[in-house]
């Protein structure tokens, strides 16, 4: 099997993390160390890749003007059919309330703790790859973790709430930090959401829903 599209779009990701951090007043010191921790990732086997039907849907509907964004997504729809696509009932499917969140969220990870690596992903306790695909009219509830997470925008637009500071949009080649702990949402419009979420830290971790 051929997995050098895993390795162009890890490739991809730490070139936009670097030049991520060369924008005025970016989170500099978390973006290099994510691209630092990417870089040392090798994609030598992989076992049974899976789609879900939101993916199928959703991936090629976009079309990017932001560059590197739009590097992204080729990159992505390239490596898709060697990625292990999941849903999130494992994680969301006990929590009341997230019934139609769960059905219309997918992601696939290119490094992941060992016991969530699937497809082409590379088991990893020190950094997490993942992209995340969240449908239209979808809203992702308050949820934090201990991880620090860096998320990069590939395609679509979405409301963003970090913490306390009120509700953003954000759009294609955007970066945002999370630190630890810090509590986020995110709603989708009328189109899906496309994105890369890199853990730098504390990558075992789980992920609480927050409902104060």
């Amino acid at each position: 099997m051929n997995l050098q599209p895993a390795t162009d779009l890890a490739n991809l990701a730490v070139q936009v993390l670097e030049a991520g951090a060369r924008r005025p007043f970016a989170p500099s010191a978390e973006l290099l160390s994510g691209a630092e921790l990417i870089r040392g990732l090798s994609f030598d086997n992989a076992s049974e890749p899976q789609s879900q039907p939101i993916v199928d849907r959703y991936l090629d509907s976009h079309q990017v003007n932001d560059p590197g964004a739009a590097a992204m997504l080729a990159a992505l729809r390239a490596a898709s059919p060697l990625m292990s696509w999941n849903d999130i009932h494992d994680g969301y499917g006990g929590e009341p309330g997230m019934e139609h969140f769960c059905k219309n969220f997918s992601f696939a990870a290119l490094a992941a703790p060992p016991a969530w690596a699937g497809g082409v992903a590379v088991a990893s306790k020190t950094v997490g790859l993942t992209f995340t695909l969240q449908g239209p009219d979808v809203y992702y509830p308050d949820h934090a973790h201990k991880a620090v997470e860096i998320y990069y925008v590939i395609a679509g637009k979405a409301l963003w709430k970090r913490g306390g500071e009120p509700w953003v949009e954000r759009y294609a080649g955007d970066i945002i930090l999370h630190t630890a702990g810090m509590r986020h949402a995110m709603q989708t419009r009328g189109e899906p959401l496309i994105s890369m979420a890199v853990w730098i830290t504390d990558v075992e971790s789980p992920i609480a829903v927050v409902r104060a």
